[in-house]
């Protein structure tokens, strides 16, 4: 004897003379016919639409100037740095303030003079807003710290390094992927 099921239209149960019978008479077998239709239509309507929007967002991504992704970029090289610097418990580098209205990403080298190492870590240094804005980076204290923690020769490749790049879109989505990434794992490791 085959087990019984219920009609997937009333809920009623009943035994199917087949298999794949689901339903309980022919009219619920047409009317069950239409509902799986409907539910694949809707399926193919959410796929197509799903391609619609993604042929969109790459278009809209396309259209986007370089500048947008350098920015993207820059947001999270300097969140990470930022957030290592404080994580570590370094203070500013200039003036060595361990507390701040503000904590930046203070560049030693600046992204409009040097902007081929805008993303490069040692030029990218936690400081306080007020030697980053006011007192314009504060270099003379910035360096010396540099050059206490890097050591002479690493400032000097720093400052003599002109060679200029051209960031592409390709290189930038990989920095701030991995920035990203490490930014994540900070986090992760901090609140454990």
């Amino acid at each position: 004897m085959k087990p019984q099921r219920r009609c997937k239209i009333c809920r009623q149960k009943f035994t199917p003379a087949f298999d794949n019978v689901r339903w309980c008479c022919p009219e619920h077998g047409a009317q069950f016919a239409l509902v799986e239709l409907e539910k694949k239509r809707t399926k193919q309507r959410k796929a197509m639409v799903k391609k619609e929007r993604e042929a969109w967002r790459k278009r809209k991504e396309a259209v986007k100037p370089l500048k947008h992704w350098i920015d993207l970029t820059q947001r999270a090289v300097n969140d990470v740095c930022r957030e290592t610097a404080l994580v570590n418990g370094e203070g500013c580098i200039s003036c060595g303030a361990k507390t701040a209205n503000a904590w930046h990403a203070g560049h030693y080298r600046t992204t409009a003079a040097a902007g081929h190492l805008r993303f490069t870590r040692i030029n990218i240094n936690l400081q306080c807003d007020a030697c980053n804005l006011h007192k314009s980076g504060n270099i003379e204290a910035y360096r010396i710290a540099l050059v206490a923690r890097y050591g002479e020769t690493a400032v000097q490749e720093l400052e003599n390094n002109n060679t200029p790049h051209r960031w592409t879109r390709e290189e930038l989505k990989e920095i701030r992927l991995t920035a990203l990434a490490e930014l994540r794992a900070l986090k992760k490791r901090e609140a454990a």
